[in-house]
């Protein structure tokens, strides 16, 4: 026998067993320590990575960030088989990437999965042998491969060869293997200058290298950033100024912004969601209201939460940033255009549909739809671009 793949799993002590409640967010340190931190090619070598993905994340084009050739996105059992998640799925097998669905059973709801899978897997310790011999015979009528999980035992491995299983895994060939990997802290402040020059129109690339340099950890995780394959650059940086531009402002944004929440491990997760969605929903509004420099609107939606970072009064941070004045009106006082938006963000969050409604000339309709766009694009970029929890 040879290997085929590993599964992926995340463990937050040295314990052999899940210990993590949120499944997307254990979901993203898989794949932040795979892939930004320790290397995918250390972990699984050359052969395919099994990584479990729920709803939120099968649903979030972030999907297509990793390498369709060394991932399978393994479906949960509890996953809810509607037309919306089969169309994504659809889309996920014509773009190439395969998937697998775990702990399979006959029911007529996930029968119509299995036009879009490529493996299957079946718990043959939780099944007696009746229920697998059943299991196999219908699956077989499917052109995809199936996996015998949870083999402890020689005689279910005789069993399941003889079933015509294509695969196997559990206990009876290895047991799992922890990996860990170490965290490189960040400077706080040193991320949020970077992010205010980097939302300066007029930034000169002199002065973003002259930030970067200043703090090694951010130069450290903007090269492991470059050389990660969630960022998907095939290249030898020669300087922090080349890593610059192969990343490139607009990205480099959104980079630096995660690294300050990723690394926030003396806040309530709450914190890090909450300015994520922020800054992307008063960006969002921005541009549905035609307003000019949408990424100022992202910046003050960002910079409204620092108050909880630094456990400071917002007027004093704001009074050590080079912040235009009509941003530090907006954050403080929620004047003028920056300030009507992000109070709309604010209010929507509260659920004062009301105030939310009244901040801005658009309806209530479009509003939330703004705001189930930011909560997506918040999990999917946490998850693949910010590399501080594994590095």
């Amino acid at each position: 026998m040879a290997v085929f793949g590993y599964e992926l799993l995340f463990r937050d002590s040295e314990i052999d067993r899940a210990s993590f409640s949120d499944g997307d967010q254990a979901t993203a340190e898989v794949i932040l320590n795979t892939f930004m931190d320790i290397g995918l090619e250390q972990v699984v070598g050359q052969d395919l990575a099994f990584i479990n993905f729920g709803r939120n994340l099968i649903m979030a084009n972030y999907c297509e960030s990793l390498p369709r050739e060394r991932v399978v996105f393994e479906l949960l059992e509890n996953i809810e088989p509607d037309e919306s998640l089969l169309k994504r799925l659809r889309q996920l097998k014509n773009a190439g990437y395969r998937i697998a669905l775990d702990d399979f059973v006959c029911a007529d709801p996930f029968y119509r999965l299995l036009e879009t899978v490529q493996f299957v897997k079946l718990d043959v310790l939780a099944n007696d042998q009746q229920t697998i011999e059943r299991s196999v015979a219908t699956l077989k009528k499917f052109p995809l491969q199936l996996i015998a999980e949870k083999v402890e035992t020689r005689e279910q491995l005789r069993l399941c060869q003889d079933l015509g299983f294509d695969y196997f895994q559990g206990y009876f060939f290895c047991r799992p293997q922890l990996v860990a990997s170490r965290r490189l802290p960040v400077n706080r402040l040193s991320a949020i200058r970077l992010i205010t020059k980097l939302n300066n129109p007029d930034i000169k690339m002199k002065e973003l290298e002259e930030a970067l340099s200043q703090d090694v950890s951010l130069s450290y995780k903007l090269l492991r950033y470059v050389n990660s394959a969630v960022c998907g650059l095939n290249h030898e940086v020669e300087s922090i100024r080349h890593a610059v531009v192969l990343v490139g402002l607009e990205r480099m944004r959104i980079w630096a912004s995660l690294i300050l929440f990723s690394g926030l491990d003396d806040k309530p997760r709450d914190v890090i969601v909450t300015g994520a969605v922020r800054a992307r929903m008063c960006e969002k509004l921005a541009e549905s209201l035609k307003m000019e420099r949408p990424d100022r609107f992202f910046l003050v939606g960002l910079f409204s939460v620092l108050d909880a970072i630094f456990d400071r009064p917002l007027e004093e941070i704001v009074k050590t940033l080079p912040l235009a004045p009509e941003a530090a009106d907006g954050l403080l006082r929620h004047e003028g255009q920056l300030g009507s938006v992000l109070r709309c963000s604010m209010a929507f969050e509260r659920k004062d549909w009301r105030e939310a409604q009244n901040s801005v000339p658009l309806n209530l309709e479009t509003i939330a739809q703004i705001y189930q766009q930011a909560m997506t694009w918040s999990l999917r970029s946490l998850s693949a671009f910010s590399e501080a929890r594994s590095a």
